[in-house]
């Protein structure tokens, strides 16, 4: 007797956030995983992506076969999420962030995007390379369900949270205290997201019927694109590629033109089973041809970059952008000069750049065209050949972007006795940990209240502190975040204080003066999430001192601290 396949998704489901949960119990809180970066980032990116393939194949795939793509998968997976951490390189590993860069999360994402379909396709059909209604079917499909599922999800949590408040409002906060713990928020979003797919797969004709409005509505955008971008290339002969040039991101914008214009030429060909009308028809012919132009353009303005500056990770990206354009360019460009009914042609582009996008997926992801490594290498032979000299070399983007290749390259600089002594010089300070980094720009950390911020905060050098004190607010380090600054006195302690309040992180951190006049991280307090009564309350002056709950216990000489259970406090309610 076979299982419902609603009971199987709700399971696959549950044991997804169950397995969600655990890895962040155990990575969190100096949990087992939190010193296994290697492991972590493997199992993470499985545990987010495998349950979902595995829950749209039910019922395509035979189970030995889906146990057995699901296994290939997960090794593809494991190797991108290992090399992602292993890239950082090992001895900064223990304080880096142990979740998958971005590079591995939209990097195994667009890699299970491509690989699924192409797998469900040829299985539904029972041979390697399935037709390309198949193709397109399936791949339309596992986007809109994912794409509703999601919106299915958000919807749910919506609701929750409205009924939290609404319990509030009478007193009971047994609800919002619920749906803010990690226990039950982690396999309530995979259960709905079960349930998500679930309805989007026993319900075909609503995905259908929704497919079929948005390409239709889509093609007809066509038109416009076309004409815009034939009449960008009709001026560039008048113009010239001067102005071009001195925009400085134009290989973005004409790779990002490509782009829009490949999907909205496949929204108006779709399957190619049916005629469009003839304005949409010769849409589709023009749009194949002006393709050619735009990858070209593209191509050389990166070639001119690449010249000047050397590869950078972005241009790496770049690169593999325009390989897989020129296989849609040439591709598009052949079905329409054919002259063929139907532009039969752009079916076997499609199905060619989907191999292309996944070979070049796996290069980049991994030490073959890692991004980094490639960088690192041009940048040194640029050094080394004298295209650049010693005083203009970023040797910090050796350190900080080249990762553990830029690590090792410094290093041999250092080291060989024939490299020249400045350089020798300038990668020894690129490696010392006693380099300072740039001071935070002014704005990252904003004064707020009548008292401004003591003479010498931001000049002090934290990076050194936070080599004492473990983390500091990132406003303090890099300026990538900020910060908001209350001066006070807030231990009671009768000598001014500094309270940071990160925009990005319901946190506050409390600075002090040591008897030697350095600044120094005394504490710091959680906030509850979208509350904004405690900084209302420092802007205003009001934060006093409270004498603490349960006293420190002096046991063999050593002074113990209490640390207080977790416990989320509650927003007080806005007094009318």
């Amino acid at each position: 007797m076979f299982m419902n396949p609603f009971h199987i998704r709700a399971a696959i489901g549950l044991l997804q956030g169950i397995a969600l949960y655990a890895l962040y119990r155990a990575s969190d809180h100096g949990g087992w995983l939190s010193l296994h970066p290697l492991l972590f980032s493997p199992l993470l990116l499985a545990a987010a992506s495998l349950p979902l393939l595995c829950q749209t194949g039910l019922g395509v795939l035979r189970p030995s076969r889906l146990a057995a793509w699901l296994a290939g998968l997960a090794l593809a997976v494991a190797v991108v999420g290992a090399h992602d951490r292993w890239r950082v390189g090992l001895e900064h590993a223990a304080r880096s962030d142990l979740m998958p860069g971005a590079l591995a999360i939209l990097g195994v994402a667009m890699l299970l995007f491509i690989a699924w379909p192409l797998i469900l396709a040829g299985e539904s059909e029972r041979r390697w390379r399935a037709s390309y209604p198949a193709y397109f079917d399936t791949a339309w499909k596992l986007g809109l369900q994912l794409m509703f599922s999601g919106l299915f999800v958000g919807v749910f949590w919506l609701i929750l949270n409205l009924g939290a408040e609404l319990f509030a409002l009478v007193g009971i906060d047994g609800l919002r205290r619920l749906i803010g713990e990690a226990e039950f928020a982690i396999p309530a979003s995979t259960l709905a997201l079960s349930a998500g797919l679930h309805l989007s797969d026993v319900r075909p004709g609503i995905i259908q019927g929704l497919r079929s409005l948005l390409l239709t509505l889509l093609s007809w955008l066509l038109p416009l694109l076309v004409l815009l971008v034939g009449a960008f290339l009709a001026l560039l002969p008048f113009t010239g590629l001067n102005s071009l040039w001195k925009t400085g991101h134009a290989s973005a914008l004409l790779l990002g033109a490509s782009g829009l214009l490949i999907f909205l030429l496949n929204t108006a060909y779709q399957d190619g089973s049916e005629q469009p009308g003839r304005v949409i028809r010769l849409s589709l012919r023009a749009a194949c041809l002006l393709l050619a132009p735009l990858q070209a353009l593209a191509a050389y303005a990166l070639t001119l970059r690449v010249g000047q500056y050397g590869w950078s990770p972005d241009r790496v990206f770049a690169a593999s952008l325009v390989i897989l354009g020129a296989c849609y360019a040439a591709g598009y460009g052949w079905a329409a000069l054919r002259r063929q009914a139907g532009l039969a042609g752009v079916a076997c582009a499609n199905i060619g750049a989907a191999w292309l996008s996944l070979a070049l997926l796996a290069a980049v992801l991994t030490p073959l065209a890692d991004p980094a490594r490639i960088s690192v290498s041009s940048q040194l032979s640029r050094l080394q050949a004298g295209r650049v000299a010693a005083e203009r070399f970023d040797f910090d983007f050796l350190r900080y972007r080249g990762l553990r290749y830029g690590h090792a390259a410094l290093l041999r600089l250092k080291n060989d006795p024939g490299v020249d002594g400045a350089v020798r010089l300038k990668a020894g300070d690129a490696l010392s940990e006693d380099k300072p980094l740039p001071k935070p720009p002014a704005q990252a950390v904003r004064p707020r209240g009548p008292a401004p911020l003591p003479a010498g905060f931001l000049a002090q050098d934290w990076k050194q502190a936070a080599k004492r004190t473990g983390e500091l607010p990132s406003c303090l380090l890099d300026g990538r975040n900020e910060c908001d600054a209350y001066v006070g006195d807030y231990s009671g302690g009768g000598k001014p204080e500094v309270l940071l309040a990160e925009k990005l992180a319901a946190r506050l951190s409390l600075f002090q003066r040591n008897a030697r006049g350095q600044w120094t991280l005394a504490a710091t307090y959680d906030l509850p999430a979208a509350c904004p009564a405690p900084l209302e309350a420092l802007a205003a002056g009001q934060a006093r001192a409270v004498p603490p709950r349960l006293p420190d216990l002096d046991a063999g000489g050593l002074r113990l601290r209490p640390r207080y259970p977790y416990a989320p406090q509650e927003c007080p309610v806005a007094k009318k």
